[in-house]
């Protein structure tokens, strides 16, 4: 009965300690993990940054090119800039004149 007992607790040590085992690599690998997470975020934030002055040179070479070729078909950009800037003139006069 003690040898039963003995080999039961043998038993569940041994399971005990493969738990132990297991529990550690998989705390290791959530740390490489993390680690990975925290460097493509880095990456990530790089790229985003790099995305957007490309757009900014992007629409800048579109407006040259619009204004270089003198197509006034072409130069939409311009124009809504252009009705942007005196919409907010005009706001500003309606201001100044309240």
């Amino acid at each position: 009965m003690s040898s039963d007992l003995s080999s039961q607790l043998e038993r569940v040590l041994s399971k005990a300690a493969k738990v132990v085992e297991v529990n550690s690599a998989l705390k290791m690998r959530i740390s490489e993990l993390e680690d990975q997470v925290a460097h493509l975020q880095e990456v990530l934030s790089a790229l985003q940054v790099e995305h957007a002055d490309f757009q900014e040179q992007l629409q800048q070479r579109n407006l040259a090119m619009t204004v270089q070729s003198g197509s006034p078909a072409r130069d939409t950009y311009s124009e809504e800039k252009i009705a942007e800037l005196i919409r907010e003139i005009d706001r500003c006069m309606k201001l100044l004149s309240a």
